[in-house]
């Protein structure tokens, strides 16, 4: 009885996320599909076109979604892929899923230059490699690489996990042991590095944008995601 009102907490707690992410950043958001849909940034803004795919539903992180809103994920990574494409880049997926029934999960994308997503494998490799031993309880695989069984064949369910995908074929993933001592900025922390950003950006806290900001990024998105956007196809 004691695990059925849990289970029943957690999924009041799950919707209650959702509707205030809904509710809060509306505004932000540039492509409704039926189980998801993609947003600007609310903070921490990284590059032009830097977006979320957020599922509708609450969950543990994409890789315990039901079929259809894993296909809608899926979609929108094409046509963010067919976006950046358009302008001579590539995108690159990062998804941070821990403290699984208190956050909203999202995956970023994150368009940068060829030149970096090809070397963009090496990097995080590097990075998860060098980290791994401050991470670690045990001695279980830290590192795997999602290339061949995707993210679904490759993590169990519920576990918390680091993933980031180069396009929508390669891609690592890291199990996250504790989650207190796993840094929910890592990705970020990566691609800024890679990207030469300024070092402050690597340790400052998220920076929250003004509503002229966020409006600029969010009509900026929209021009150049919506010639690529699938969700037209829906029906009214």
């Amino acid at each position: 009885r004691r695990q059925a009102l849990q289970a029943k907490s957690s999924k009041h707690f799950g919707r209650q996320i959702r509707q205030d992410w809904l509710e809060m950043y509306r505004h932000l958001i540039v492509a409704f599909g039926n189980r998801s849909y993609l947003m600007a940034p609310p903070k921490g803004h990284l590059v032009d076109g830097h977006c979320y795919i957020v599922p509708a539903e609450h969950t543990t992180g994409t890789r315990t979604l039901e079929e259809e809103a894993w296909q809608e994920v899926r979609n929108f990574k094409k046509c963010l892929m067919a976006m950046a494409q358009a302008e001579g880049k590539q995108v690159i997926f990062i998804e941070t899923a821990m403290h699984l029934s208190k956050r909203q999960s999202f995956v970023e994308a994150i368009p940068v230059p060829t030149h970096v997503f090809r070397q963009a494998p090496l990097y995080f490799k590097k990075a998860i490699d060098e980290a791994e031993s401050e991470w670690s309880q045990h001695a279980a695989k830290k590192l795997i690489d999602t290339s061949t069984k995707g993210l679904r064949g490759s993590i169990p369910p519920n576990f918390p996990y680091f993933h980031v995908e180069f396009g929508i074929r390669d891609g690592l993933a890291h199990v996250i042991d504790d989650e207190e001592s796993f840094s929910p900025h890592f990705g970020r922390n990566v691609l800024v590095g890679m990207l030469q950003l300024p070092p402050e950006v690597m340790h400052q806290r998220l920076k929250g944008l003004s509503s002229q900001q966020q409006n600029e990024l969010v009509n900026d998105l929209r021009e150049k995601y919506t010639p690529h956007d699938w969700t037209h196809m829906l029906a009214d």
